[in-house]
């Protein structure tokens, strides 16, 4: 069975595109070509990988399957057009990124116009995103993800360690006072990221590894850290921060870290990519950018 490989790039380009109109603009061929070359492909497999109608177009099961391999190849593709280049510091393309919510928008998305004017031939992606990703099938470059990993398939750098710890507001701290040993917080208002398994616990670890679990009752319960702070803020009550997000507010005197010997355990900060996409010149930059960027932060 003869494979033409010019065919699975363009099958490849019409997913992408979304349309076969899209994509023959984006390879600068005549739609005719475009829907010529996918059909010869479907033919050669014996199978529909694209279903298509006069309004739309939906990948069969089978062109599930083999759109992954078609992105693989073009990876392969990529490599290998990235090594040529890498000796002349060509950063061309496109750079997909995922970064967690929380420090993207902290520490990654405030930057990036700085990386982005320092390549200007590069295409960035961001995705702010707290969920395992697949780095075939999304075409992720590099994600930046928070604690433990199991990708055994992947490189990790680590980009640094978040501490997490108990603030309150001045003006919170005035009404309720302050507590002075972590059994007094079950007399405290507490406010809480919400929690993976519904069980609203927060596991505290002292500077001398002494551990307390607090079982709570939150007055409040978020899935974002920026409401979390706000609210802080605002005076509603104590809640873990990371530091890094806490800084501003208190060196401007709007919160407070409360005990400060007590917090939540460390997380480290990794940025993870596949093994063949380190030598790649634009994802070598960005990892040198991001290395330095929370280094700072952190």
């Amino acid at each position: 069975m003869k494979f033409d490989l010019n065919d699975m790039m363009v099958f490849l380009a019409v997913i992408e595109s979304g349309s076969f109109t899209l994509a023959a603009e984006r390879l600068g061929i005549p739609k005719a070509n475009v829907s010529r070359k996918v059909s010869r492909l479907e033919e050669t497999l014996n199978i529909t990988l694209l279903e298509r109608s006069t309004r739309s177009q939906h990948l069969t099961e089978a062109g599930k399957r083999y759109v992954i391999h078609c992105k693989r190849i073009q990876q392969e593709i990529d490599l290998a057009a990235s090594s040529v280049h890498e000796i002349l510091h060509d950063y061309t393309g496109e750079l997909k990124i995922g970064a967690s919510v929380a420090t993207g928008h902290q520490i990654l998305k405030p930057a990036l116009s700085g990386f982005i004017h320092q390549y200007p031939k590069l295409h960035v992606q961001l995705n702010l995103i707290n969920r395992r990703v697949d780095f075939i099938e999304e075409g992720f470059d590099v994600v930046i993800r928070i604690g433990q990993l199991n990708d055994s398939m992947l490189i990790a750098k680590k980009l640094g360690t978040i501490n997490r710890k108990l603030f309150a507001s001045p003006a919170y701290i005035l009404k309720q006072g302050t507590p002075t040993n972590v059994e007094q917080l079950l007399d405290h208002q507490l406010l809480i990221m919400n929690p993976v398994n519904s069980d609203p616990k927060l596991n505290l670890v002292s500077n001398n590894n002494e551990t307390f679990t607090l079982n709570c009752q939150p007055r409040l319960i978020v899935d974002d850290f920026s409401i979390l702070k706000q609210s802080i803020v605002d005076g509603l009550g104590i809640a873990i921060l990371p530091d890094y997000m806490a800084r501003d507010e208190v060196n401007a005197g709007e919160l407070v870290n409360i005990m400060p010997s007590w917090g939540m355990s460390e997380l480290d900060v990794y940025a993870l990519y596949p093994k063949n996409r380190s030598k790649i010149p634009k994802v070598k930059a960005f990892l040198e950018f991001a290395s330095q960027l929370y280094q700072d932060a952190l």
